[in-house]
């Protein structure tokens, strides 16, 4: 078994990150199956790391670091310099690797108090910000220390930890401690200007937001469930009407003067009002997405099962791709299950907000 194999081989990705433009990472988690419960035990996980600068030495490429059960869930990673990961899961676990020389170093998790799950995690101009359940933000100020700056509009949401309709799934900002956006729940987005936090009124209804962008172009770009797409600043907002998909969106970024954006299965850039979808990948094609992530020069897309990175010219995949002529059946059979997942976190939504109506009766 390859180094590549033995790292990822029956595992799904859920997350990645760029250290520098020849170093990029993946955190996955051990495919159980449909008999495997998340709640009763957390999988194995495995930081997997991809060394392109060993190609020339005619070394293996791949590295891998293994924990066992039980130490981190769904975790999401950034990096913090090019040589160091910062790995935080969704219970609040952190962690920092150094890739180069293997030292890991378990830090103090994100106090309880700030916010009790952890949606997302990202490198905001070189601070590092955690969001979560009950409009949680902490900010990371150094090792150990992570500082709540959410406070203010927490109130009584933290006791109540089964409100969809508000709290963050995503972030991003202008500057590294201020102009920052989080948003996700029901249309839930905010804006932080350093000292305090002003709700935005979105021109879409209920869009349950998972990923922000603060771009280039000076506008701030929110994407979210089937398909759903706003751009504006301040208090101008409007809706991006696109006809391409209704899928999930599940993440976006922005790289060379243009917004990506990508569901599960599928990737697509928007600029000047024209929304588009990639698929010049070359003769073989990454059959998952679902994670973004610039640095450096480069954007990296990760899926379930596919890593890919490119460069601004041609893209690279380096794990989980098909020949074009298999594309078409092998995306329809994946679709029709993401629309299967879609379907059933529709009704455990909507199954949460009649019990919440019938409570307030």
């Amino acid at each position: 078994m390859s180094r590549k194999e033995e790292c990822l081989e029956n595992h799904l990705i859920i997350n990645c990150c760029i250290l520098r433009n020849d170093i990029y990472s993946v955190i996955s988690e051990k495919d159980y199956g449909e008999e495997y419960d998340p709640w009763a035990e957390w999988p194995p996980t495995h930081l997997t790391v991809y060394y392109k600068y060993k190609l020339k030495k005619k070394q293996d490429p791949w590295g891998c670091m293994k924990y066992g059960k039980n130490n981190f869930k769904w975790s999401k990673i950034v990096h913090i310099g090019q040589d160091t990961i910062l790995i935080v899961d969704n219970e609040r676990g952190v962690e920092t690797v150094n890739v180069m020389s293997g030292e890991a170093i378990r830090e103090n998790e994100i106090p309880r108090g700030t916010l009790y799950t952890v949606e997302n995690l990202k490198n905001i101009h070189g601070t590092v910000y955690a969001v979560g359940s009950s409009r949680g933000v902490a900010r990371r100020d150094g090792k150990n220390k992570w500082t709540s700056i959410s406070q203010e509009i927490q109130g009584d949401l933290i006791k109540n930890l089964k409100v969809l309709s508000l709290g963050f799934d995503a972030i991003d900002g202008f500057e590294a401690d201020r102009d920052l956006y989080a948003g996700g729940g029901h249309s839930d987005m905010w804006h932080y200007d350093g000292e305090h936090w002003r709700a935005i009124d979105l021109p879409i209804l209920k869009m349950r937001i998972r990923a922000i962008v603060c771009a280039d172009d000076g506008n701030v770009y929110a994407v979210g469930r089937h398909g759903k797409m706003v751009v504006g600043r301040g208090d101008n907002w409007k809706v991006i009407d696109q006809k391409l998909t209704t899928s999930d969106f599940t993440d976006a970024v922005w790289y060379n003067d243009r917004l990506y954006v990508c569901t599960a299965r599928r990737l697509y850039t928007y600029k000047d009002d024209r929304f588009e979808e990639i698929t010049d990948f070359g003769e073989r094609l990454p059959y998952t997405f679902g994670s973004l992530y610039v640095n450096d020069g480069m954007l990296m897309s990760a899926g379930d099962s596919s890593i890919a990175v490119y460069d601004g010219k041609a893209w690279e995949v380096l794990y989980g791709s098909v020949k074009r002529e298999e594309e078409a059946e092998i995306l329809i059979a994946q679709e029709m299950k993401d629309t299967i997942e879609e379907m059933v976190d529709g009704v455990e939504e909507l199954v949460d907000a009649v019990k919440s109506i019938a409570k307030k009766k």
